[in-house]
């Protein structure tokens, strides 16, 4: 095995058109079937969590859904570690959600959880979902977050009503703080905010961060040099596929000039043991 990546949406459902646009992709480049997505990951030697997250801003085409991922990790388990899924943080009822968390725990398949408070507008240090951070901490599966920036909105008149102060880093260390047991994972390194999330990161041992969303010489200078040094044993390897092509982010993360031993725990014995995959 060559990596586990950590971050990757399917290619078939749940695209936004403006962040395909904003990466500058080809919709010509993606996998046009769920076998080519799959073999796209296998004959590359990578695993995959699958994200089971529907942005709000896809309103067209077949939604993204848990139940869906899932299907693709028992289809095509050569190439799909996991997944990573999805609760409706608007919900008016929020013991219900908690309950949906409860029984996505007792899935093999689910690996994690997935939230992407911009998009999903809600902070994840609000004390309203204290309840189901309880349910996730005690079932011990790590908790993945979007933080800073993101294409979803950008670009247009108002963001399409996405605020980014709701990825702010900062926003995970009191949630770091009353949670010590549950595993937190910063998705990207924060942007504009990447010092705000390396502190955050230092700070608190049960936070640990991806390096999707960016080839790797794109990522801050900064990042950069922290998961080569003191920060290795918290990073993941991850891609945001299909928005970063896997082929030219696996490249770019040879260039970093990592140690071999470095390389080996961001590409995949980090995410091993963190997700026990």
């Amino acid at each position: 095995m060559r990596a586990i990546d950590v971050h990757v949406h399917p290619s078939g459902r749940g695209l936004d058109s403006d962040a395909y646009a904003y990466f500058k992709r080809e919709l010509k480049d993606l996998p046009g079937t769920e076998e080519e997505f799959a073999v796209l990951f296998s004959k590359n030697q990578v695993k995959a969590l699958l994200i089971g997250w529907h942005p709000s801003t896809v309103k067209e085409g077949t939604r993204n859904t848990n139940e869906y991922v899932i299907d693709l990790v028992a289809k095509y388990p050569e190439a799909f570690a996991g997944v990573l899924a999805s609760l409706d943080m608007g919900a008016e009822n929020l013991d219900e959600i908690a309950k949906q968390a409860e029984e996505l725990l007792k899935n093999p398949k689910v690996k994690g959880f997935k939230f992407h408070p911009p998009d999903q507008a809600f902070y994840p240090n609000d004390r309203k979902y204290y309840r189901l951070w309880e349910v996730l901490e005690a079932g011990k599966k790590p908790v993945m977050f979007h933080t800073g920036f993101t294409v979803l909105g950008a670009d247009t008149d108002g963001g399409k009503g996405i605020a980014l102060d709701y990825g702010r880093p900062i926003h995970l260390d009191m949630l770091a703080k009353d949670f010590p047991r549950m595993k937190i994972v910063a998705a990207h390194p924060g942007w504009p905010w990447q010092e705000e999330l390396l502190g955050v990161l230092t700070h608190k041992k049960n936070i640990y961060v991806d390096t999707s969303g960016y080839l790797a010489e794109q990522l801050p200078e900064i990042f950069q040099r922290a998961i080569k040094s003191r920060l290795q044993d918290k990073a993941l390897f991850g891609t945001d596929f299909p928005y970063i092509d896997l082929q030219k982010a696996l490249n770019s993360f040879e260039k970093l000039g990592l140690k071999d031993a470095v390389k080996e725990k961001i590409s995949y014995s980090n995410a091993e043991a963190l997700f026990g995959l």
